[in-house]
């Protein structure tokens, strides 16, 4: 697959109310304090483990890897170009928060099973391991009809991740984050057009123009939605 390389520039996941209202809801489902040890998996740009360390001031810096290599936010986050089996195979390093945001679903169940198994002996004894994925039942996102056949499929696979990944965890805590999203049309199109999510990555650029004028036609100028995700926490007791 193509490197998703958009989903967290200039989209509501890049907002600071966005960031702000994840940390918060992050924080009640994980305790966060200045001797929190923390790595963000599939951190993209790291915005909120940056916003995370301006607001807490972490004695050890966040660590965020990504496959993709980005200039870090921050002097006070580190970002690692790596896929994440490799980092946590190979790392001693222990943490006491591992989160996994939106980012569950580029790995097969093979690779979630080792993932997990790698990320329980990285994790500290009362840490926390949470992993954001997409609601797979509810998704208001404005679609053109092939996208929307994408991530039916692509969802459908998210099922199998959250079912396995409720076996590895045994013991978990289940809850859902809600961001309402208010945008201007022509903003959205743009992020359609930059390919904001990995079920745009493999259209043609036809395929693709014809779903924004789709998309374009069938909403109107202000497009208002809930973006919403299944939070799972594990606790390493």
């Amino acid at each position: 697959m193509k490197q998703l390389k958009n989903w967290d520039s200039n989209t509501w996941l890049s907002t600071r109310q966005y960031i702000n209202k994840f940390i918060n809801f992050l924080g009640k489902v994980a305790p966060l304090s200045k001797k929190t040890a923390i790595l963000d998996i599939g951190c993209g740009r790291g915005t909120i483990i940056a916003k995370l360390a301006e607001r807490f001031a972490f004695i050890q810096r966040p660590i965020g890897i990504d496959i993709v290599k980005h200039k870090p936010q921050s002097k006070k986050i580190k970002l690692i170009k790596t896929d994440a089996l490799t980092y946590l195979r190979s790392s001693n390093q222990k943490f006491n928060l591992i989160l996994i945001k939106q980012s569950i679903h580029f790995f097969n169940l093979k690779e979630v099973r080792q993932l997990i198994l790698y990320a329980k002996k990285n994790l500290n004894k009362n840490g926390y391991i949470v992993v954001f994925s997409l609601n797979t039942k509810v998704n208001e996102w404005p679609k053109f009809k092939s996208f929307t056949d994408k991530l039916k499929k692509s969802l459908k696979k998210d099922e199998k991740i959250i079912k396995l990944l409720k076996s590895l965890f045994k013991k978990f805590r289940i809850s859902q984050f809600i961001y309402k999203v208010h945008l201007d049309k022509k903003y959205y199109l743009k992020m359609l057009k930059n390919r904001f999510t990995s079920c745009l990555l493999n259209f043609s650029s036809k395929e693709l123009s014809e779903g924004i004028k789709e998309v374009n036609h069938n909403f109107k100028s202000k497009i208002n939605f809930k973006d919403r995700l299944i939070c799972l926490t594990y606790k390493n007791k």
